[in-house]
């Protein structure tokens, strides 16, 4: 950290105050992380720290060793209690290391302008002891496997559709998705979906089949437009 020149430190506007558990700090020159103190108080008991201070540079800190609340509405029957504003810019909340973020409450309204974007590097699970009701002009997924996945509106689902194949001899030689990003595992593939065809030709409704091919032959360019990742 670099340090103020001595002939640039105005010590006529420090002043202090210091009790064994206390310092209040005003108009320290010296530099810390956001230039010198404007003001700062650091209260210490039993190993444990608390501040609150500002910088030159406009930044105001609070910090604690130990838990921090924040509470408001006491003597409130309702309205808001505690409001948490940016102004013109972001609010970022992060639990650091173990910890969890838990908003509770009656209801929980989260209302945006633009976009809401959920993402987790392993599971996302969304529980409705009732219900769970979606509300929008359109509704998509590039799911692969799993009992949403689409089935019908796929090439091989419309082909094999009211045949005896059965639905994982189906989803094995016919993936759901974006097509186009699979095309090159598909021709890899090739091979061993020809033998996986074979295998199950002897249990193919012809028929059935054939229906099914003119059925989809008329109806895929419909089925791809209600499908996950073909606007």
């Amino acid at each position: 950290m670099s340090t103020r020149p001595e002939e640039l430190q105005n010590w006529s506007l420090w002043d202090f105050d210091e009790k064994p558990n206390f310092k209040f700090t005003t108009g320290n020159p010296t530099y810390g992380f956001g230039g010198g103190t404007v003001f700062s108080q650091q209260m210490e008991q039993n190993n444990q720290t608390g501040y609150w201070g500002m910088t030159e540079d406009g930044q105001m800190n609070l910090f604690n060793d130990a838990t921090l609340t924040i509470s408001g509405g006491n003597e409130m029957e309702g309205g808001e209690c505690v409001n948490i504003v940016g102004a013109n810019g972001s609010v970022s909340i992060t639990a650091m290391n173990n910890g969890d973020i838990k908003i509770k409450g009656t209801n929980i309204i989260i209302d945006a302008d633009e976009n809401i974007n959920i993402m987790s590097k392993k599971n996302v699970t969304i529980s409705g002891k009732s219900s769970i009701f979606f509300d929008t002009p359109n509704l998509a997924t590039n799911a692969l496997t799993g009992n949403l996945a689409p089935r019908d509106v796929t090439f091989g689902g419309l082909v094999f559709r009211g045949t005896k194949v059965g639905g994982n001899a189906i989803s094995d030689a016919f993936t759901g998705g974006k097509l186009d990003s699979i095309a090159d595992n598909l021709k890899k593939e090739l091979p061993s979906i020809k033998d996986k065809m074979s295998d199950i030709a002897g249990d193919i409704n012809t028929d059935a089949l054939q229906s099914g091919l003119q059925d989809a032959s008329s109806s895929l360019q419909d089925a791809l437009s209600n499908f996950g990742g073909f606007g």
